[in-house]
């Protein structure tokens, strides 16, 4: 269900809407764990250490710790982007350890990203979008800088779907910086009032905002959740109602 706040969108724009714009985490994938990892740093850093066969000492999970704290956007909010390549490779200079920095990595992600699946209504609703010619982009920011193979394996049941996928770590920023959002507009070969964007976050509206882009919030909770948007979203099926399909 889809209810308007504070834009009026017109038929005129609506019919000219050629492509809506997704976030990934909590939009369309459903994760279990929180937004902020720090609370499960140590088991994450226990499951990177043994994928690259390294013994893990209290000390190091401490200076790890700092590390990752370091570029928390939750705890330290920033624009730019890091890679993980720059995180790991301070972590194991912290360590003094020489390892294999893939294997580290995937072990880390591998952990968050346990479980993570689509929402119910994701598949249904991209479907029913390339049934109408909608073209359908993907921005999200990912943590620590994890690598674009990594993210793209969340979305994986959804590839047939997207047209285009931009990361973080693609442009070197976070929303609500425009580069991102930018670069998905012209990839998709389409003007800031051909698209809606969809988030679940005040930065994914703020982001959209700043170019005049249709913004709409995902919001599956209980709680008022008032960021500027034109709509808000109780199931991603809502997107149907402002399209008038």
């Amino acid at each position: 269900m889809a209810m308007e706040t504070n834009k009026m969108v017109t038929i005129n724009e609506v019919r000219r809407i050629k492509a809506i714009g997704f976030d990934v985490g909590h939009t369309l994938i459903k994760y279990n764990n929180p937004l902020n990892w720090q609370g499960l740093y140590r088991p994450g850093l226990e499951q990177a250490a043994a994928a690259a066969n390294i013994t893990l000492s209290e000390e190091m999970v401490l200076a790890a710790t700092d590390v990752l704290l370091k570029y928390n956007t939750r705890v330290n909010d920033r624009e730019w982007e890091a890679t993980s390549d720059c995180i790991f490779m301070e972590i194991l200079k912290r360590w003094e350890v020489r390892a294999d920095l893939h294997a580290i990595k995937a072990g880390f992600f591998s952990f968050f990203k346990a479980d993570a699946v689509p929402y119910p209504e994701t598949i249904g609703t991209m479907e029913k979008l390339k049934q109408h010619g909608i073209k359908i982009g993907v921005l999200t920011d990912v943590a620590y800088g994890m690598d674009r193979a990594f993210a793209l394996e969340d979305i994986s049941a959804l590839a047939d779907f997207i047209d285009v996928a931009i990361t973080s770590v693609d442009v070197g920023y976070r929303k609500p910086n425009s580069t991102g959002y930018l670069k998905l507009l012209d990839s998709l070969g389409i003007y800031p009032d051909d698209m809606i964007f969809v988030g679940d976050e005040q930065k994914d509206i703020i982001g959209a905002k700043k170019l005049g882009i249709v913004s709409a919030l995902i919001n599956r909770s209980k709680e008022t959740k008032d960021f500027g948007q034109d709509y808000t979203l109780e199931s991603l099926s809502g997107i149907f109602s402002i399209l008038g399909i």
